[in-house]
């Protein structure tokens, strides 16, 4: 009893200190999450634009109800959606692609590993202006190269073709991201023991099935992770479009995401109730994504196991 009690004492005073610690990061927290949060809802209860502030009046959630009907939000969640297909699942499969090559044994891989980190380091504006760069219909790079090797006869706008501009940005885009997926892949490549592999050699298991059977398996929380991450940085992406189109989503908004739309709607056309409104309605989205992520990973692992 004695034993007991002298125990429970000491987890109490464990418990008390845990809090006391971790208060000044929970404060820290709340007032850079929590308060914008909350600004940006009651905000959006409010038709406030700075064109017309003497309009500014209490709408509820009618600014929620607009977005249902706008027709340009839901254009940007369209693209949205087409431009994460291609960032979340591309850039997710070669980052899985790259995390096994680099887990091989082979002379140089520490030096690959190293160059790996490169496009994740650099700054997102840096990568936007590098890509405008190199896509340039007039002195980029990728053109110079094209016509060299005689696959076009004459520059492409790259930038100015809508399609072509939604191409750049995927490509920019995952180029910037994978690194730092393929190396969250590699650390949890490290973590499968060597043994299983080499008993399944044994067993005449190929490179294909021991992927499939052993690698896949051993990674779908990691995989789980990368989805969920990769999500949120497309659905939020802003760097690389404005730099990309100069801060105009263009051309024709062929790169106008739900995201930028946002701040667009804030900061270009001053509407700031609405904005706030949109804001909201992507975080909601955000949420979803990864709940939708997690029920059905984590579904597919629980049958797996039984």
């Amino acid at each position: 009893m004695l034993g007991r009690t002298t125990l429970s004492a000491v987890e109490r005073k464990d418990r008390r200190f845990a809090i006391f610690a971790a208060t000044p990061a929970g404060l820290t927290i709340a007032a850079l999450f929590l308060y914008p949060l909350v600004y940006a809802f009651v905000l959006s209860l409010y038709e406030l634009n700075d064109k017309r502030p003497e309009a500014t009046r209490v709408v509820g959630l009618a600014n929620y109800v607009r977005l249902l009907g706008d027709d340009a939000f839901l254009a940007s969640l369209a693209r949205t959606g087409v431009f994460c297909l291609f960032t979340v699942f591309g850039g997710v499969a070669f980052a899985v692609g790259m995390g096994v090559l680099l887990n091989q044994r082979f002379r140089g891989r520490a030096v690959a590993r190293v160059l790996l980190l490169v496009p994740w380091a650099v700054p997102p504006v840096v990568n936007g202006i590098m890509w405008k760069l190199i896509f340039d219909g007039t002195y980029g790079v990728a053109n110079s190269i094209l016509m060299t090797l005689g696959i076009v006869d004459r520059p492409v706008q790259w930038l100015a073709v809508p399609d072509l501009t939604l191409g750049v940005l995927i490509f920019a885009e995952v180029w910037k991201l994978t690194p730092f997926l393929a190396l969250m892949t590699i650390a949890s490549l490290q973590s499968i023991p060597a043994n299983i592999y080499r008993a399944a050699s044994i067993d005449g298991a190929g490179s294909w099935q021991r992927f499939w059977r052993m690698t896949l398996p051993n990674l779908r929380g990691t995989i789980m992770f990368l989805l969920i991450v990769q999500s949120m940085w497309s659905i939020k992406v802003f760097d690389s479009i404005y730099v990309l189109t100069g801060g105009s989503g263009g051309p024709a908004g062929a790169t106008t995401t739900v995201n930028f739309l946002a701040y667009l709607t804030t900061f270009s056309y001053l509407d700031r109730g609405y904005g706030a409104s949109m804001s909201i309605a992507i975080m909601v989205i955000v949420i979803l994504v990864a709940a939708f992520w997690v029920l059905l990973l984590g579904r597919r692992d629980k049958e797996t196991r039984r």
